[in-house]
């Protein structure tokens, strides 16, 4: 399935319709594909991780993970399927190991806040990561991007500080730690020079 075209179709009717310029354009599209593999993967991920007995932490890593995702970008398979595919058995086994914490009594609110402060400045640093298929021209957009990211993470850091649930918690941090570590430019072929 050609999610891309799907979504540049849908975007160029979108866009016509309204008289949207093309950095409009582009983010509709951006929209519209990010909507379609969100729904896809987060199913794939609940129906992977159900029998493993982790779907709260798994769904918890899939939702924070895969918000930060959206934003930040990162690495990328050649086509959405392998994304898919590894996406899913990574947030599935992310919940297996969330348990594994609570039930070693290795939980801590401090590790939790100290590893979302080191993603913060990673994403500062890097975010956002395109890749080639799917660049992102707009230098307004790749702004605006990097500061959602980063208000994300300190919106997670409120989360984490006011929870009581040990359990979402480590979910919700290990799916940030998993996204932010596809930033890294070891797993980006391509590091493009963007002026802000």
């Amino acid at each position: 399935m050609n999610f891309s075209g799907i979504s540049e179709r849908l975007a160029h009717n979108i866009s016509a319709e309204l008289n949207y310029s093309e950095d409009k354009k582009e983010i509709v599209a951006y929209g519209i594909e990010s909507t379609i593999l969100t729904v896809i993967g987060f199913i794939a991920v609940l129906l992977v991780a159900y029998p493993l007995n982790a779907l709260l932490p798994a769904a918890t890593a899939a939702i924070f993970g895969g918000s930060l995702r959206k934003l930040s970008g990162g690495a990328h398979f050649n086509t959405p399927l392998k994304c898919l595919v590894f996406g899913t058995l990574v947030y599935s086994f992310i919940g297996v190991i969330s348990k594994g914490i609570i039930k070693a009594n290795l939980y801590s609110t401090g590790t939790l806040f100290l590893v979302l402060i080191i993603s913060l400045v990673i994403i500062v640093r890097l975010a956002p990561v395109d890749c080639e298929a799917k660049p992102i021209n707009s230098l307004s957009f790749r702004k605006n991007l990097k500061i959602a990211s980063s208000v994300f993470i300190v919106f997670v850091c409120v989360v984490v500080l006011l929870s009581n649930n040990s359990l979402l918690n480590t979910g919700a941090v290990l799916g940030i730690v998993y996204q932010t570590i596809t930033l890294l430019p070891v797993f980006n072929k391509k590091k493009k020079e963007v002026t802000s």
